[in-house]
């Protein structure tokens, strides 16, 4: 790719996405803003390679791969450009928990795509992906179940008392979410109320900063395998 046509897509992006350098660089799992700021600058030789390509891409499953990579077609996929691969959901091979004896799943293990799932049209082509789910904390989601979820771009537009994976550097955790004691924080509340003999419940809510979020999934719905067979509920 050419240094102009790098800086021309890149400066589309964050137009698209809405958003500072900052947090373009966090959902693309890129660790350092500056490689956007390097990209865009026209004196430095920095390029996108494959890998980045494809953080964009899994991060915004909308764009289209070959505008990246070749500059030809539109920026995002028409509908003409949807084919059955493109509406299976792929299934990575990590955890996401909500709680089970105060353990947390981690989050710092290589996610990678260990089959694809066609969901048809129940969460209606919004999905970003399905994940496994364990745990006993969250009572409408069964330990062991797959969660098809969504990737939110913005984390400003969180809908307080939804359900969310939340992703830090340490952990990936399924919580409904309220707003913070203090601007930035985010509460996360488990939905199982059991409690302890002397009446503290056993999973209590904490809260999370969200400079401290890596990225972070609305739950549209679980899939669970019954009888061999995956089965959407």
């Amino acid at each position: 790719m050419t240094k102009e046509r790098i800086i021309q897509i890149m400066n589309e992006l964050l137009a698209y996405a809405g958003e500072d350098r900052t947090t373009f660089s966090h959902h693309i799992g890129v660790e350092n803003p500056q490689w956007i700021a390097d990209v865009l600058n026209p004196a430095k030789k920095v390029g996108i390679s494959k890998s980045k390509i494809i953080q964009i891409c899994e991060a915004f499953p909308e764009i289209n791969a070959s505008y990246l990579t070749t500059g030809e077609g539109e920026m995002l996929k028409s509908d003409s450009d949807e084919s059955e691969q493109s509406k299976r959901i792929p299934v990575y091979d990590v955890e996401t928990t909500g709680g089970n004896s105060g353990l947390v799943s981690s989050s710092r293990e290589n996610a990678n795509i260990v089959g694809y799932v066609d969901s048809g049209s129940w969460f209606e082509n919004k999905e970003t992906a399905v994940i496994r789910h364990v745990g006993d904390s969250m009572t409408e989601y069964p330990d062991g179940c797959w969660l098809a979820v969504k990737k939110v771009l913005n984390p400003r537009l969180l809908v307080p008392g939804r359900n969310y994976v939340i992703e830090t550097d340490e952990f990936r955790v399924t919580k409904r979410i309220q707003k913070g004691s203090e601007k930035g924080y985010i509460k996360l509340y488990s939905t199982n109320q059991e409690r302890y003999d002397d009446g503290q419940l056993i999973h209590e809510p904490f809260e999370v900063h969200l400079s401290d979020v890596r990225r972070i999934f609305s739950v549209l719905g679980y899939v669970v395998n019954q009888s061999g067979e995956i089965q959407f509920v």
